[in-house]
């Protein structure tokens, strides 16, 4: 009879320990529903008093974290995404460029850099109340922290206490947007009026003062170990170029050596005070790094093939100064030396004129520009000097005479 007690007592001591497992683990898994919080019910999902980033919680200007939409277009987004996959470095905190002197306020669009708009088109729809200023020398700041807090104020220098001191809050940003700044608004570009603070997520803050050196380039912003904390994306090689070619520089076109203009170049254009189209070939010949001769020949589309002489046979020389990260200017002098039009025709005898050049990633065609002073090339119209398309041709390695 007492070892039946026993055995009674130790099976309600084993349902007992049973069901109390069975209701800790429906207790345990119908915590998995509910995301783990602390006091302030802030925390995520899993990761207990792991609160929720200020700028992703919900009505503190995001939704349901997901990214703010910056308003750009998908051409512009993408190179947005683009220049900031280039300036990922380390010690990097943002991008900047100058975009030109814009003199007159409201006219920023025309007056800034068009090379520089059509290669990074997002800088071009940048909100109105992302741009600070109106006139004067023009900047694009670009965080690399998407969350970045940008804060912007001028200035001016206290003679008194030696010290630059704060006379306006410009612009205050805690979601990285890009920026378009106008700065030395007295118009000259080493003046320094102006005081930027870009603090990342991490904590990590720098002071810079947009401006340019002696030498026309962005004054960087420097660590106090030496890094280089500004990525500049500024095209120097693209100032001052002409507008029509902002296309071709986008597009991955570039200046050309000496040595990457040599062969046969051809085209087809209506020929000089004629509506007939011609075919032109446009030959350079390298003979050192800075250049060497040229020929140019052409003829009517279509014309009888046993025929042994060019309507025109140009002669001369070329020299070239050769910009990588823009186009190469190429000076051309020609001499008309025959063909059937030689002594006929009423001129020019002559043509000497510097034309920017562009070559395409592939080597196998170049874009001409408008010479410095508009005199035209046999293949350009006579009176109003375009850009010209010519294409490699390497089936011809020799002259023809």
């Amino acid at each position: 009879m007492k070892r039946t007690s026993k055995r009674v007592i130790a099976f309600f001591l084993i349902l007992v320990l049973v069901l109390s497992l069975c209701a800790c683990a429906q207790k345990q898994q119908a915590g998995t529903d509910e995301p783990n919080r602390s006091a302030d019910g802030e925390t995520l999902s899993g990761m207990p008093d792991q609160k929720l980033p200020e700028k992703l919680r919900p009505g503190a200007g995001g939704s349901d974290m997901q990214p703010t939409p910056t308003g750009f277009s998908a051409e512009a987004e993408q190179s947005l995404v683009w220049l900031r996959e280039r300036m990922a470095f380390p010690q990097t905190m943002f991008g900047a460029a100058y975009l030109g002197y814009v003199e007159k306020a409201g006219d920023w669009l025309s007056a800034a850099d068009q090379a520089m708009l059509e290669e990074y088109p997002f800088l071009a729809e940048i909100d109105e109340t992302r741009i600070i200023g109106s006139s004067g020398h023009l900047y694009g700041i670009v965080p690399l922290d998407e969350n970045a807090t940008v804060a912007i104020n001028r200035v001016r220098w206290n003679e008194n206490t030696d010290t630059y001191e704060n006379t306006e809050v410009c612009y205050r940003s805690e979601n990285g947007e890009p920026v378009l700044l106008f700065a030395n608004l007295d118009g000259v570009a080493y003046e320094t009026d102006t005081q930027v603070w870009i603090t990342d997520n991490r904590g990590n803050s720098c002071e810079w003062w947009p401006s340019l050196d002696a030498l026309s380039c962005l004054v960087p912003c420097v660590s106090d170990d030496g890094d280089y904390l500004t990525f500049d994306f500024t095209e120097y090689g693209w100032q001052g170029v002409p507008s029509e070619l902002a296309p071709w520089l986008a597009d991955g076109w570039s200046g050309v050596y000496a040595s990457g203009l040599g062969g046969s170049w051809t085209t087809q254009a209506a020929a000089w005070d004629t509506d007939r189209i011609a075919n032109y070939y446009l030959w350079f010949f390298p003979e050192d790094e800075m250049g060497g001769t040229v020929e140019l020949y052409w003829e009517y589309e279509g014309a009888d093939p046993s025929k042994t002489t060019w309507e025109e046979v140009w002669s001369g020389f070329w020299t070239t100064t050769s910009v990588m990260d823009g186009p190469s200017y190429v000076t051309v002098s020609l001499s008309l030396v025959g063909g059937d039009n030689y002594g006929v025709t009423d001129g020019p005898y002559y043509i000497s004129e510097t034309y920017p050049i562009l070559m395409s990633p592939s080597g196998e065609e170049m874009v001409i520009g408008a010479g410095e002073n508009e005199v035209s090339l046999p293949f350009m119209p006579k009176y109003d000097a375009q850009l010209c398309v010519l294409t490699l041709d390497s089936l011809l390695t020799d002259p023809l005479g």
